[in-house]
């Protein structure tokens, strides 16, 4: 009875349906309706993802912020007002952007196909880095406190959300780290304001405070005082520590040089060079694909991750100048980086002390 009704009506089908299960169940009895089904909008998959969610889509929010993040913050690129909400919404935290991600963006069933195999070949490899360096794995190092790590700290780390937070970052601000290397294409970008308010709402840490410059709003996990989390010191640790560094040195250097001295590995006591530390900031906020690089070995690593990274590469040499800074504080200064995403200097802004500043 169903398949006797023309085309026009079963494509209004998915309008009515109450979750992803259900819709791929549904599309799973027969051809036709499989592809009148298919045939859903973006928009209305996504509302059918989030029907689902936690139970397909975990961890929740993140799984599904993770999915449509890039395409949300480029919605609000270059308009004012746009910009303003969307910075209302990660004053909400992870949930309030989330309910923005909703309203603004859209997920096709190809796109949770490939998210859900990104979870076996970037999200969990990445995420048992994150934990050797900084998780349960890193504190069972034999000896810990007594030689066992270089960079032995007291951290509250949860590996998994830390790598959805760094993994939307990047779907967030590739885009502006583009139109600080093509200066001349004249890109609309997120600026800094916009990245610290992501960093303070999205990446909680009950160390977070106003200082001279910056303001912590009494808002979204901020609502009812100190949050419980420590998310911001253990992500200032993860991209500042020595293990990240040398990860993504060695994959820059295998995969982008034919010299391997070209890109050297800095001792510890050395300052790093600008245009090195360009490259490594540059390559690893290009979201979920971009960890490829430090997550596949170079037979596996899609084509096209690779001549991205090779085109990145080129314009870090070519760029005229260094990112322009802006600085905080009063007696302890913080220099961010104003034109193009740093995560480690403005994680570090945001959880630093609020004593001296």
């Amino acid at each position: 009875m169903l398949l006797r009704l023309p085309n026009e009506i079963l494509y209004l089908l998915a309008d009515f349906i109450d979750n992803i299960e259900t819709f791929t169940n549904a599309a799973a009895t027969c051809r036709r309706l499989r592809d009148a089904l298919y045939a859903a909008p973006p928009q209305i998959i996504l509302r059918l993802a989030a029907a689902s969610a936690p139970t397909f889509f975990s961890p929740h929010p993140h799984f599904l912020v993770l999915a449509t993040a890039r395409s949300a913050s480029n919605w609000a690129l270059g308009d004012a007002e746009r910009v303003h909400e969307l910075r209302s919404a990660l004053q909400g935290g992870i949930e309030g952007f989330y309910q923005f991600c909703l309203h603004h963006s859209g997920l096709t069933l190809a796109d949770i196909r490939r998210i859900h195999l990104a979870r076996f070949s970037i999200i969990n490899p990445l995420s048992d880095k994150i934990d050797k360096m900084a998780g349960q794995q890193w504190y069972r190092t034999p000896r810990f406190w007594n030689g066992g790590v270089s960079e032995a700290y007291t951290l509250e780390t949860e590996a998994d959300r830390a790598t959805f937070q760094l993994l939307i970052y990047g779907e967030m601000f590739a885009s502006t780290m583009e139109a600080f290397l093509e200066p001349e294409k004249g890109l609309p970008f997120h600026d800094l304001t916009t990245r610290l308010t992501y960093i303070t709402y999205c990446i909680p840490d009950w160390r977070c405070r106003s200082k001279s410059g910056f303001e912590v709003l009494p808002t979204g996990p901020y609502a009812d005082g100190e949050p419980s989390e420590g998310d911001q010191v253990a992500f200032h640790h993860i991209l500042s520590c020595w293990r990240w560094e040398c990860l993504w040195g060695d994959a820059i250097r295998s995969l982008l040089f034919e010299d391997p001295a070209s890109f050297p590995q800095r001792r510890r006591n050395e300052k790093e060079h600008g245009q090195q530390k360009l490259l490594r900031d540059a390559l690893q906020v290009q979201g979920l694909e971009g960890m490829q690089l430090v997550t596949l070995p170079k037979e596996q690593i899609s084509p096209a991750v690779l001549e991205r990274a090779m085109a990145i590469k080129a314009r870090v040499r070519q760029v005229p100048r260094l990112p322009a800074v802006t600085t905080f504080g009063t007696r302890r200064i913080i220099a961010v980086a104003s034109d193009a995403p740093d995560p480690a200097c403005e994680v570090r802004l945001c959880c630093a002390s609020s004593r001296g500043m």
